[in-house]
């Protein structure tokens, strides 16, 4: 019996130390990886912030794209509601004068339709149709857009919706950045299989007239 209990102390043991060497083996392997994919991003140092802790290495060791992009279009879509709740906010404060309100109102009315585009956006990228999710999330950009144009001929924007804006700005480039790098992974990967035709590799027919000095009929 005290055999028995000596012997599953020592794999138990052994266990916890080939665990533990494992995992300081991964972290650097994961963060590495994880770095690689924003490198070039909108915000670099915001994306890594946000996919790391929400992301795992697969069997090849590598980061899931569609997985980051997921996790980081909820960032995006974490920070529009924060946004619109500073919007309401601002609607119903007394300091705010009828001249902001209605160009907050009209932003109220972008973020709405903003916020309905990137939960659009959520079960399409689970579906892995990058072209479809970058197609219904680009429109972030124009419905931010009309909300500061709303205070371009009125009040200026409040300091507080311009800093929260600009958070938002960084994490929906950063989605956009990695769906364009999930798009030429596609592209190329379609191209070798030759799914899609590869013209630079079409040349044009010999032309007689190309070393002919003077006038020369084809």
């Amino acid at each position: 019996m005290e055999f028995t209990k000596n012997l599953v102390l020592i794999v138990s043991i052994s266990s916890l130390l080939f665990l533990h060497s494992a995992t300081a083996l991964i972290i650097p392997l994961l963060q590495n990886r994880v770095k690689k994919l924003c490198n070039g991003v909108t915000d670099p140092a915001l994306c890594v912030k946000s996919i790391l802790p929400n992301v795992r290495l697969d069997r090849k060791g590598n980061v899931n794209s569609y997985r980051a992009v997921e996790v980081e279009i909820i960032a995006a879509k974490t920070q529009a509601v924060k946004t619109a709740n500073l919007i309401n906010t601002l609607l119903a404060s007394p300091a705010s004068n009828k001249q902001l309100k209605e160009s907050l109102s009209i932003c109220k009315e972008q973020y709405g339709m903003m916020l309905d585009a990137i939960n659009e956006a959520i079960p399409i990228i689970k579906k892995r149709d990058h072209v479809e999710a970058r197609f219904k999330f680009s429109a972030v950009f124009s419905y931010k857009g009309s909300c500061e144009q709303a205070f371009e001929t009125g009040p200026p924007q409040p300091a507080s919706l311009i800093k929260e804006q600009a958070a938002l700005k960084n994490l929906a480039g950063n989605v956009l950045d990695i769906l364009k790098v999930i798009d030429d992974k596609d592209f190329a990967m379609r191209l070798k299989k030759g799914l899609i035709p590869n013209f630079s590799t079409v040349s044009s027919p010999p032309n007689k007239c190309q070393n002919v000095i003077g006038s020369c009929t084809l």
